[in-house]
């Protein structure tokens, strides 16, 4: 039997003409039939529930402009999501797709996708269709290799391909020239390609969690770079042309295998924060401690090892 306060809350929502409704975390194994009559809704939030399916009667809530259906047990996606021409944000994270429907490149207007947690080992063929796309958030599927229909996505400025086995990254990365966060941590990474120089916009980099033991070169290109993670990499040195990235105010390098600094990282004028505990470094902990003062940790390496 339905829950009588979901019949209450959809009732109540379609006589005040409300546009937002939340049945979010209800238990719901099944939508309600009346839900369907609220053509007029924009906001809908039915996550963290049990439902298996998602009926193709979602069609009928034509003006919605964003659907949030995480934390459910969703095999698919109904082809009648499509019929969503106004959608701009979908949130289908932590569900069991196997595979997007090709229907979902209709989603014309969609600025934000959110598909993390999912088993996904491709993409449709035509995401470029996406144009609007800003916000792609593919992070622990089962991509073994970087969708080479990303790089279409013409005004995609956050991605997150985190806890892929990925292995590479396509060549033609340098194609996503409005990237500004691109995060990549936890995949398996050995390099990266030359062409990761040509990022022009690229405010944010975390690349932890992998397999570097060196810093791929196309990085110190990076030089709109605000915050940049390394940590629990293998990485056993940091190069002067750190110093190139002069517009740096995180770097997170702990848990590597350090063994010295370059003089060079005095020019870093603007770093914020300077994270290097877990190396073998000749550093005290209780300066590294002090990680929200760079300062501190630089001027204490220069002048004893710069003699």
């Amino acid at each position: 039997m339905m829950n009588k306060e979901i019949l209450t809350l959809i009732k109540q929502v379609a006589k005040t003409g409300e546009t937002d409704l939340d049945l979010s975390e209800y238990r719901l194994k099944k939508l309600p039939d009346s839900l369907f009559e609220l053509s007029h809704l924009e906001y809908l939030s039915i996550n963290d529930n049990q439902l298996t399916d998602l009926p193709s009667k979602i069609s009928k809530l034509s003006n919605l402009k964003s659907l949030d259906i995480s934390d459910n047990q969703l095999l698919t996606l109904p082809p009648e999501l499509a019929n969503l021409s106004y959608l701009e944000t979908l949130f289908v994270e932590n569900n069991s797709l196997a595979m997007l429907g090709p229907s979902i490149v209709k989603l014309t207007q969609l600025k934000t996708l959110n598909l993390s947690g999912n088993q996904l080992i491709v993409l449709p063929a035509k995401m470029s269709q996406l144009a609007k796309l800003k916000d792609l958030d593919l992070s622990y599927n089962r991509l073994i290799a970087m969708p080479p229909e990303i790089v279409q996505l013409p005004q995609l400025r956050n991605l997150d391909l985190s806890g892929n086995p990925l292995i590479n990254i396509v060549p033609n990365i340098f194609q996503m020239s409005k990237l500004k966060t691109l995060n990549l941590s936890n995949a398996k990474l050995t390099t990266l390609p030359a062409e990761f120089s040509q990022l022009p916009k690229l405010r944010e980099l975390d690349l932890s969690a992998n397999s570097l033991t060196t810093i791929p070169s196309a990085i110190f290109d990076l030089h709109k770079l605000r915050e940049l993670y390394l940590n629990e990499n293998k990485i056993e040195t940091l190069p002067p042309e750190i110093s190139q990235l002069n517009e740096l105010e995180w770097l997170d390098f702990r848990d590597n295998k350090l063994t010295s600094l370059p003089l060079t990282i005095s020019k870093l004028s603007n770093l914020d924060w300077l994270l290097l505990e877990d190396n073998p470094l000749p550093i005290p902990q209780n300066i590294l401690e002090e990680a929200d003062d760079p300062e501190t940790i630089i001027n204490y390496y220069v002048k004893r090892y710069s003699a």
